[in-house]
């Protein structure tokens, strides 16, 4: 006889409706999900929309301008921690500027003297940063 294969079948059954019941009776939908978003159309030789942002990826060195980089590596540098407390913001005309405070220079100010304190060995310098 073949049970095993009637077993297996019926139990693979079973998952599927209950895959299917769960997916359709989540609770957590709340009822706002709009996955369309509006897009113009882009064609070869369309100039590339500018973007203020960043243009350097890592680090304390930062500058800004109309075209930052849409992606940028997952390695951590010193100084990246700093980054959090500036931004760049478009003006008037098309201009782009860095806008930093006193939180991003007392932390710049922190990260250099780990730097150069502990600039022979990287990871006493990213302790060093963390209580920056």
């Amino acid at each position: 006889m073949n049970y095993p294969v009637v077993t297996v079948s019926a139990c693979m059954a079973a998952l599927a409706a209950l895959l299917i019941v769960a997916g359709c009776t989540s609770s957590s939908y709340d009822g706002k999900m709009n996955f369309s978003r509006e897009t113009t159309p882009f064609s070869p030789g369309d100039r590339v929309p500018a973007t203020c942002g960043f243009t350097t990826c890592h680090g304390l060195d930062l500058a800004c301008g109309n075209h930052a980089p849409e992606a940028c590596t997952m390695l951590y540098q010193l100084g990246d921690k700093c980054r959090q407390y500036a931004d760049c913001v478009s003006g008037s005309g098309g201009t782009c500027s860095l806008v930093t405070g006193p939180r991003f220079a007392s932390c710049k100010a922190c990260v250099e003297k780990c730097g150069r304190s502990d600039g022979s060995d990287p990871q006493q310098a990213f302790a060093c940063e963390e209580k920056c």
